[in-house]
């Protein structure tokens, strides 16, 4: 009876550690499945990144290869022009100050400092701004 008993209990020792064994290992094996499910799902991500960028530099390709491209290019850096078009320079005005008395007693605060070169900064701002 005692061999019986002793029998049994490896057996049973056996089929715990084998049990245990199988977890163990199938763990191990549905972790390495979900790091490799994480990479393709990264990976995925990246290959519709790059695929956008592509569409977008196909679409620069196209622009930059056009004839109107070709033209304004032409226009800007060589200041080609066509036959029947008329070229028009318009020189920008100086920008004027909503103080309007300000400014101009500003610039002969200004003027009449530029001769004196020995007078410190704080009182040419002084002058500026009181």
């Amino acid at each position: 009876m005692a061999k019986q008993r002793w029998w049994k209990k490896t057996v049973i020792s056996m089929v715990v550690l084998l049990g245990g064994w199988a977890l163990y290992l199938s763990s191990k094996q549905i972790e390495r499945n979900h790091r490799i499910q994480e990479e393709v799902s990264s990976l995925e991500t990246e290959a519709i990144k790059i695929r956008r960028e592509n569409e977008t530099l196909s679409e620069k390709i196209q622009y930059f290869s056009s004839d109107d491209f070709r033209e304004q290019e032409a226009k800007k850096k060589l200041g080609l022009k066509k036959s029947e078009e008329t070229v028009v320079i318009i020189k920008p005005q100086p920008e004027q100050n909503k103080e309007g008395e300000n400014s101009s007693v500003m610039k002969q605060q200004t003027s009449t400092d530029i001769g004196k070169e020995n007078v410190p900064n704080y009182e040419k701002w002084w002058k500026i701004f009181f």
